[in-house]
């Protein structure tokens, strides 16, 4: 009897790396590419949504709070000029905050223990439909035949142009930045989010009591530090805020020219029948505000490797990632721009404290 294909995954982040634990969990062989090492610190806000539990404990990662002690998040005050705010207490379970380099190299322990080949700094160069619906990758120094690829390969990729993606021709410049602050002042609630001028700032401890700081400026700033304070001034409570904290304690990465929009879902090719599938931040970004990039990753990564199990992939996936992510999409762009006139976010806090039941519902809309 002729063995199957395993199924192939583009990508090592979390959603890379959930939809190889739920596939091999399922039975399948499992190989997965990665163009850099596992384990990497990334621009990335480190909130986990309370609903990575369910997600959590379907990738058979049930112990993943003792293992990794993530900093509970309960309390998030949105702040803007004039002494403008909003604050959300996190209805239900609280949601958490922990390093993405850790995240990540926890769930590639336990794919490789669920017997998922990971091949690292093995950049992927050529996906090739060919009859029978497989799908022939190349990738670092191996060529391989596979029944159905997970594309999971981030925010940007070199892949984006060969499959025609949206991005690969896009003018959209949102610009990122990350870094860590020693804890030498406490916060005064578990997040603190400024709007400030063309976007908004990010703070939050993580599980080792650093405080995270990730930022996200529209236009063509650069991606560092003193940018940063530079625009931070506009904002006094920020700027109070950065000089109690200190200068940062590690590197500042940061990541310029990307953009949120929609990008490909799922895809058979008409002459082989191949399919691919894209998941995570490869799909489409959810604006960073809402803290639930990294649940949708995770999220994504499972409902693809289970659609793969399925007579048909494509409208499976489909179908399901609909029923997740429209609604969270659509609210979630519509607020974006608020973040990005701090005018308006003043004029409209008072109203919507008014309303705390309106934030938790919001809060809600914008994750499952």
């Amino acid at each position: 009897m002729k063995e199957e294909a395993p199924i192939g995954i583009v990508g090592g982040g979390l959603a890379g790396l959930a939809a190889a634990l739920a596939a091999a969990r399922r039975g399948r062989r499992v190989i997965l590419w990665e163009s850099a090492s596992l384990g990497r610190d990334k621009v990335c806000g480190e909130f986990l949504s309370p609903e990575v539990d369910l997600d959590m404990q379907a990738l058979g990662c049930e112990d993943w709070v003792d293992a990794l002690a993530p900093a509970p998040m309960r309390d998030v005050t949105l702040i803007g000029a004039r002494g403008a705010r909003v604050s959300l207490r996190i209805p239900g379970p609280p949601a958490r905050s922990v390093t993405r380099a850790a995240l990540e190299a926890y769930l590639a322990g336990r794919a490789r223990k669920e017997g998922v080949t990971i091949l690292e700094r093995a950049p992927v160069r050529e996906l090739t439909p060919v009859q029978g619906g497989l799908v022939r990758v190349r990738g670092g120094d191996r060529e391989q035949l596979v029944q159905g690829v997970i594309l999971a390969f981030g925010k940007r990729s070199t892949l984006d142009a060969p499959l025609e993606l949206p991005r690969a021709g896009s003018s959209e410049g949102f610009v990122a930045l990350k870094t860590y602050l020693a804890p030498q002042a406490a916060l005064d609630t578990d997040v603190e989010l400024y709007v400030i001028r063309g976007g908004y700032v990010g703070l939050n401890r993580v599980e080792d009591g650093r405080i995270g700081v990730c930022a996200l400026l529209e236009g063509d700033a650069h991606a560092d530090w003193e940018t940063l304070a530079r625009r931070a001034e506009e904002i006094p409570p920020l700027a109070r805020r950065l000089a109690s904290l200190g200068d940062p304690c590690s590197r500042v990465r940061g990541l310029a020219r990307f953009g949120f929009g929609a990008q490909a879902v799922a895809r058979r090719d008409r002459r082989t029948g191949s399919v691919m599938l894209f998941v995570g931040d490869a799909a489409r970004m959810i604006p960073s505000f809402t803290g639930d990039g990294m649940a949708v990753a995770l999220r994504s990564g499972r409902l693809a490797a289970e659609a793969l199990s399925t007579p048909d992939p494509v409208t499976t996936y489909k179908s399901a990632y609909a029923r997740a992510f429209h609604v969270r999409f659509a609210l979630a762009g519509a607020l974006h721009g608020l973040f990005f006139q701090p005018s308006v976010f003043s004029a409209l806090a008072p109203l919507v404290n008014r309303s705390p039941r309106l934030v938790e519902h919001l809060y809600s809309l914008t994750r499952s």
